[in-house]
């Protein structure tokens, strides 16, 4: 199963590069041109992936697959432009859209294997603030761009500063539902892990926000941190 998420994971990022070379052409020239470049491998690969991750899934269990289907089919109705609209053209469009595929594809995978409905839903709600925060944080990193694209974007609305108090209370939230994980008893073997992310969720929000450096990369630091949640929770 992890393998399998693994390979979606990959395959969603990768088709997301891939849709969205207009509004990165001005944020990041260098990924844009490589992308080009190797655009039909990278579409290549993504879809073997994808294709991979859902028959191992559905040999697993049969219902693997339409919830591995539910990232693929929130992206097209996201990134699909229908005459002049796209959904992704909203506000907050991009951050609930991809906050809510990844969450309720997460979350539902424990409720087929384990049945435990209050379980799947604690999840659903940790993997929707974190990616929340996560998609929004990236918002901030590429406002300058954005705001020449004219893409309704929190930062671009709202300013950077807003923005910051807002993810910074949206993070803050998590404690709640700390708290009510240990009144449960649910996940208690992975309270250390989920303490540091939330502690290395207001480290990138306020770097990223305050504009520590434009020559760092914060694509590893945000979106590493689920690799280092993982190593954590298996190790701690």
């Amino acid at each position: 199963m992890v393998l399998c998420t693994s390979l979606i994971t990959y395959s969603i990022y990768s088709l997301n590069r891939l849709t969205d070379i207009e509004e990165d052409a001005s944020n990041l020239p260098d990924r844009v041109s490589f992308i080009q470049s190797k655009k039909t491998i990278i579409l290549f690969l993504s879809l073997l992936s994808y294709l991979l991750a859902l028959f191992l899934g559905g040999l697993m269990n049969k219902y693997t697959i339409p919830i591995f289907l539910i990232p693929f089919i929130m992206g097209l109705i996201y990134s699909i432009r229908i005459s002049s609209f796209r959904l992704k053209d909203l506000f907050l469009a991009k951050n609930l859209t991809v906050s809510i595929s990844w969450a309720l594809s997460s979350a539902l995978l424990p409720y087929v294997f384990g049945g435990n409905i209050v379980f799947a839903g604690m999840i659903f709600v940790f993997l929707f603030i974190k990616c929340f925060v996560n998609t929004v944080v990236f918002d901030v990193r590429d406002v300058e761009g954005d705001r020449k694209v004219r893409a309704n974007t929190i930062p671009v609305i709202m300013g950077v500063n807003k923005t910051m108090k807002i993810l910074l209370f949206v993070n803050s939230i998590l404690f709640i539902w700390l708290f009510i994980c240990i009144q449960k008893n649910f996940f208690m073997e992975y309270i250390p892990a989920i303490l540091f992310s939330i502690i290395y969720g207001y480290i990138y929000i306020f770097l990223v926000c305050r504009k520590f450096s434009k020559n760092f990369n914060f694509d590893y630091m945000v979106d590493g941190e689920f690799i280092m949640l993982f190593l954590l929770s298996k190790f701690l």
